[in-house]
């Protein structure tokens, strides 16, 4: 049938056939892992991610807790500004109950009390305040406050 030349060539052919197949084989596997990139992977896998309606709901979720945030410190300064006022307030009204019953005892008496008038000077009031608090004239007042000079302290 066959001589040994022709079986020896068909031996070769094979085995030269079957190695070509297997570098061929190896070649398509080395050039397929070569185009993959793995972060248009990643990305590709993220943006199917992000189109899903877990995705949707946890982006609600966040924004949400954020406007909470967001409200929240804004009531915080409202609520410190509105503390402060409320001190402010309290602290007038005391200073406008004080004058006002400075006023009182001074309108009881006749003549123009010295140390009120020095008390409302130094109370930071206006020549026409301290003239209607204790019923005088604002020359009066004008020369008491006049009076109250350096020099006048220190006698």
């Amino acid at each position: 049938m066959l001589n040994g030349m022709e079986s020896t060539f068909i031996i070769f052919g094979i085995i030269l056939l079957s190695s070509g197949l297997l570098l061929w084989k190896t070649n398509a596997a080395r050039n397929r892992i070569a185009r993959q990139d793995p972060i248009r992977d990643l990305a590709r896998e993220r943006d199917q991610k992000a189109q899903s309606p877990e995705a949707y709901i946890h982006d609600m979720e966040v924004r949400l807790f954020d406007y909470g945030r967001e409200v929240e410190g804004r009531v915080e300064t409202t609520l410190t500004l509105l503390d402060r006022l409320i001190m402010d307030a309290e602290s007038e009204v005391t200073r406008l109950e004080d004058l006002l019953s400075v006023s009182r005892v001074s309108s009881t008496s006749e003549p123009v009390n010295q140390e009120r008038l020095r008390q409302l000077i130094a109370a930071g009031l206006t020549d026409e305040e301290i003239s209607r608090c204790l019923r005088c004239n604002i020359e009066t007042v004008q020369t008491a406050r006049l009076g109250n000079g350096p020099g006048r302290e220190a006698a």
